[in-house]
């Protein structure tokens, strides 16, 4: 059972894990025309080991919480070539090759294709709403702060249906910020690496002053 929560913690869609750490997701694109960017670098994301939520009607929210209580973990994605951005405003999230009709309508998606550089949506992974931050800049915010698996539930002992629409929440960042060519998540240190960084900074004033 351990193994198996691990593997939807992690989510499916990751091609390696870790326990903890911290999310680092800023990749450069390429434009596909249009609307649509391929990524181009290879990104992580810290996953919450708190719980799994299950998306019963595909209507892309949660309809069940499922308690895990693992370890948050780090989802290395290797194959960013194979994730598409895009971008309107009367778009469904994707599962599994067909869009979400009873989901809301997003205005940008960040999915898996099959085939790279292609705008033939595979899985929708994130999605949201944006701002114009009016500096030649946006906020996408992540509904719900979760990440949907490319293949739903994996094989488990669980009793769910392999292939269920399933999600994790993000740890440490629920938005991203995008400049037209970046997409950087907004990620927020943990208490424990802020009091690190602030005791790194109080040791490099003491040097300074000796």
């Amino acid at each position: 059972m351990i193994r198996t929560l691990t593997v939807v913690t992690c989510i499916a869609g990751a091609s390696t894990a870790a326990i903890a750490s911290t999310s680092n997701f800023q990749s450069t694109t390429n434009s596909l025309g249009g609307s649509a960017y391929q990524l181009v670098d290879p990104f992580d994301i810290l996953y919450s080991g708190a719980n799994f939520y299950i998306d019963w009607d595909n209507d892309n929210s949660p309809d069940s919480v499922v308690p895990v209580g693992a370890p948050d973990t780090l989802g290395a994605y290797l194959d960013p070539e194979h994730y598409t951005l895009d971008f309107g405003t009367d778009m469904k999230p994707y599962f599994m090759g067909s869009d979400l009709s009873l989901a809301d309508s997003v205005e940008w998606r960040l999915s898996y294709v099959l085939t790279p550089g292609t705008t033939d949506l595979y899985s929708t992974i994130l999605s949201g709403t944006s701002t114009d931050n009016g500096d030649g800049t946006w906020t996408l915010d992540i509904t719900d702060g979760l990440e949907w698996p490319v293949s739903g539930m994996p094989e488990n002992d669980l009793g769910i249906p392999e292939g269920t629409h399933i999600a994790a929440e993000i740890a440490d960042f629920s938005s991203f910020t995008w400049d037209g060519e970046t997409l950087t998540a907004n990620v927020i240190p943990a208490p424990a690496a802020m009091s690190l960084l602030a005791m790194a900074g109080l040791a490099t004033r003491r040097r300074r002053r000796n």
